[in-house]
């Protein structure tokens, strides 16, 4: 679990709430908590929506973890420096790792049971460890629509 996933646990746990307004996210991490400046909490926003820790649907913002089952110490303060922490960079990270950290995210599910699942799939219907890596994700549930085009792509420039 990261700091920043432990920062936006917090906001949803202290607001008590499981969808946010935009606004009454960024209102939180600064005015309410005083963790922030309204511009270093935007940023927040930002890196978790890049992160895919949380979504953002009509304006609102929900986290795509259970933030509920998330421990954070109750004199807990989160630093400056989750801001600029190298997860926050997901791009340099290749496309399959990311995905994987998706479904593991969602799901509950150990890493290696899902690497496993993603590789009995990629057997069985015999198509790249990236389509096998959707396929066990939609099986799940998992909103794959936002991965589909970057796995074309992947798979194209090989």
């Amino acid at each position: 679990m990261s700091s920043l996933q432990q920062v936006l646990a917090l906001i949803f746990k202290r607001k008590g709430k499981g969808v946010l307004s935009e606004k009454e996210f960024v209102f939180s991490a600064s005015i309410d908590f005083r963790w922030f400046t309204p511009k270093e909490a935007q940023l927040l926003l930002d890196l978790g929506l890049k992160n895919k820790l949380v979504e953002k649907t009509n304006g609102f913002i929900k986290p795509t973890f259970d933030y509920k089952k998330i421990d954070v110490p109750l004199d807990f303060r989160p630093s400056k420096d989750v801001l600029s922490q190298p997860e926050a960079i997901d791009q340099e990270k290749p496309l399959f790792p990311q995905i994987l950290d998706e479904i593991t995210r969602y799901s509950g599910m150990k890493r290696r049971d899902v690497v496993a699942r993603i590789n009995h799939t990629q057997e069985r219907v015999n198509v790249d460890i990236e389509v096998a890596a959707l396929v066990v994700a939609r099986d799940i549930g998992m909103d794959i629509k936002d991965l589909i085009q970057d796995v074309r792509e992947e798979i194209i420039s090989r």
